[in-house]
């Protein structure tokens, strides 16, 4: 069975740095695992690892998604389980979304769902409204429900479609299902306060660095679309502000509350998961960290 390294946590914790100096280590790759960041040309929105940041450590699973194309944890599953396997070194995987780490060590067994219960989701997000969808959903899988954007129509109704058509999020890592991999998942945590004084630095650093402008080009030329990307945090509130829902302000605002209790979100399922670590990064370098969790890793196989 092949092995990767998993680096994970809430979003601001600094997990792409951690990713680069592990992987020097390693001498090895990164593999993405986030859920925004598959989609071209959403770079300021989503925190995107630049070219400089990766510091000559190759990138897998970045741009690979036009932004009015939908995309699920089966399809990740499939093409980074492939890459995984075509890799001689192993490889760090590296990202906040959850559910693609569950997928890549539990592979979800839900290609296809029926499109008879999907036109039922859709009625009752016409006649019921979003928060309906979400206490169903809570009632169906409350893992899912810990971990997904709540505020994302899409992403609400995909995982009832999945939990509908088997429950398959549900069985993943309980002993249910043999593990595709071997997997070191190590959970980067820091002080509740502090993660969110970086949320909203970093919110304030997108909309000085373009975000506004970068959302106006999607929209210019995909149009306003009801796909998982359009509906992500940061991207979903300016388009608000585009169409003359509210203003600018109000929009940054929401930015920052919704990512804020996403994070909460996400320090809920990972506490969740069994096969992990957590490693306290307060005051401490990405380079600090990274050395950490090697000789963690040095010490299990020795």
């Amino acid at each position: 069975m092949k092995t990767f390294i998993g680096i994970t946590g809430t979003t601001c914790v600094g997990k792409s740095e951690v990713a680069v100096e592990l992987a020097k280590l390693f001498n090895t790759q990164v593999i993405s695992a986030d859920s925004m960041q598959i989609y071209k040309g959403m770079d300021i929105g989503t925190a995107k690892i630049t070219k400089q940041e990766m510091d000559g450590i190759a990138h897998w699973m970045l741009d690979i998604v036009e932004p009015n194309q939908d995309y699920s944890a089966h399809l990740y599953q499939q093409q980074a389980s492939k890459i995984i396997n075509n890799m001689d070194s192993v490889p760090i995987v590296a990202g906040g979304t959850g559910l693609y780490f569950q997928s890549l060590v539990y592979p979800p067994e839900f290609g296809c769902v029926s499109n008879e219960i999907r036109e039922e989701l859709k009625d009752l997000l016409k006649e019921k409204g979003l928060s309906y969808l979400q206490e169903l959903l809570k009632q169906l899988d409350e893992d899912s429900y810990s971990s997904i954007d709540l505020c994302n129509p899409v992403r609400v109704m995909r995982a009832i479609e999945i939990a509908k058509s088997g429950g398959a999020l549900r069985s993943q890592g309980k002993g249910n299902v043999n593990p595709q991999f071997n997997c070191l998942l190590f959970v980067l945590e820091t002080d509740r306060s502090v993660l969110y004084e970086k949320i909203n630095q970093r919110v304030d650093k997108m909309i000085g660095q373009g975000l506004l402008q970068e959302v106006k080009c999607l929209v210019d030329k995909y149009g306003y679309c009801q796909t998982s990307a359009f509906n992500a945090i940061g991207y979903k509130e300016i388009i608000e502000y585009l169409k003359g829902d509210c203003t600018l302000e109000e929009a940054v605002e929401q930015i920052k509350i919704n990512s804020r209790h996403y994070a909460k979100r996400q320090i809920t399922y990972f506490k969740k998961l069994k096969v992990t670590q957590f490693v306290n990064v307060d005051n401490l370098s990405s380079k600090q960290v990274a050395k950490h969790i090697y000789q963690q890793i040095v010490d299990k196989i020795n």
